[in-house]
């Protein structure tokens, strides 16, 4: 089959066995050096996609994405700033909330909460949702009802039916004994589990109950919990009102986020480096190519090939370990992250069944594999220029003179 004379030569080179043996080790220890490395980035980058989108379900899933309140989380009136973030283009839902430090007594133990008093009805909360039908009835009508995370009934040592006394400071009250919290008792009807530390900080109480514990008046509430269509467009909500803040869970969430996004960055780059030396070997491999065949390429040139063309040859020469090791790698990566769980089980791992979770979460993003592939392309290419260039700059004479 005919073959134009660059991509012949180059292709020969690239094979090339013989004298130019250890080239040719060196050449093929690259290819594999790129195949794993290329691998490797695409299933570590899938995993922690993985891990990152599970974080952001789990726990942006069950949080507010923000509250609107004031200086003394107090609003007299927050249903007459509810037109301004009705359920649109950004906005998902609102609804009045209220939210307290509170502590939390049971038979034998004792541990400080976030309390929160929620509407019942409100149907976008994550944590009543995953209520089985019975608790959610319990809690919707039974007066002082309560529901907690996993983690804060364990430590309390309370399963549902349990009375639990619910101590706050913010309605407290001045008697002649001095100042005295305000507390009352209230039944667990349930408890949820979210996979994170909510568990162990949070319980629910309804609205109006929460409301009597604190001493609201009709009507007051802390503020306004707001559920964004995009947890991360929170500059696209409208400007708040003078005398109004914006508590977000980038502030309370944020560098929990922040540091998984930065261990992501830090082992990409620490994976690339592999891709990067193996980029330096085939320019290595290739200088003693260029190096070992001054004298044929003399021969070419006396021939009539241009040096231009001399430089193609040896750039197919280069690029050839690098589209070799790149495709394999990329075929390998895919093909261990749609089989990860089976290959982990079949060598006995199971250390993410110890977290709680039944398998590695692996996602994986188009783009992020195409910038994977053709970035490594481009450094291929880019190693085999300067002993492309090399190659190109042999003047006959020179090399020939001792021939």
């Amino acid at each position: 089959m005919f073959q134009p004379l660059t991509l012949m030569l180059g292709l020969r080179y690239a094979g090339a066995r013989g004298r130019r043996s250890f080239a040719s080790f060196v050449s093929g220890f690259s290819t594999i050096g790129i195949l794993l490395g290329v691998a490797a980035l695409i299933l570590v980058s899938a995993v922690m996609n993985g891990f990152e989108q599970q974080l952001k379900d789990r726990m942006l899933g069950v949080i507010p994405h923000a509250l609107v309140t004031n200086e003394q989380r107090r609003l007299a009136d927050p249903a007459q700033y509810a037109a301004l973030f009705e359920a649109g283009e950004v906005v998902e839902a609102s609804t009045p909330f209220i939210r307290a430090e509170a502590m939390i007594q049971g038979p034998g133990h004792l541990t400080g909460v976030e309390l929160y008093g929620l509407d019942p009805a409100f149907g976008h909360d994550r944590l009543l949702q995953g209520l089985d039908p019975r608790t959610r009835e319990y809690f919707e009508y039974l007066p002082y009802g309560l529901v907690m995370g996993a983690g804060v009934a364990r430590t309390l040592g309370v399963v549902p039916g349990d009375q639990v006394r619910v101590t706050v400071t913010e309605g407290s009250r001045f008697t002649p004994l001095g100042r005295v919290p305000s507390q009352r008792l209230f039944t667990l009807v349930g408890t949820f589990s979210t996979g994170n530390d909510v568990d162990g900080q949070v319980v629910l109480a309804r609205l109006d109950d929460a409301a009597r514990l604190l001493r609201y008046a009709p009507g007051e509430a802390s503020g306004l919990r707001l559920w964004l269509r995009d947890p991360f467009e929170l500059g696209r909500l409208p400007a708040l009102p003078d005398g109004l803040r914006l508590d977000s869970w980038q502030q309370s969430r944020g560098e929990l986020f922040q540091a998984v996004a930065m261990e992501k960055r830090l082992m990409s780059l620490m994976l690339a480096l592999i891709i990067l030396v193996a980029a330096f070997n085939i320019l290595s491999a290739m200088v003693m190519v260029v190096t070992d065949k001054e004298a044929e390429i003399a021969m070419l040139q006396t021939l009539g090939l241009s040096r231009n063309r001399v430089m193609a040859v040896f750039m197919i020469q280069g690029g050839f370990s690098g589209v070799l090791g790149s495709l394999l790698g990329f075929g390998l990566g895919l093909l261990l992250c749609f089989n990860l769980d089976r290959l982990l089980d079949a060598a006995g791992i199971n250390f993410y069944s110890a977290a709680g979770g039944s398998e590695l979460p692996v996602l994986l993003l188009p783009g992020q594999l195409a910038l994977i592939l053709f970035s490594t392309l481009l450094l291929c290419v880019l190693a085999s220029l300067y002993p492309a260039w090399r190659a190109a700059r042999v003047h006959p004479a020179e090399a020939l003179r001792y021939e």
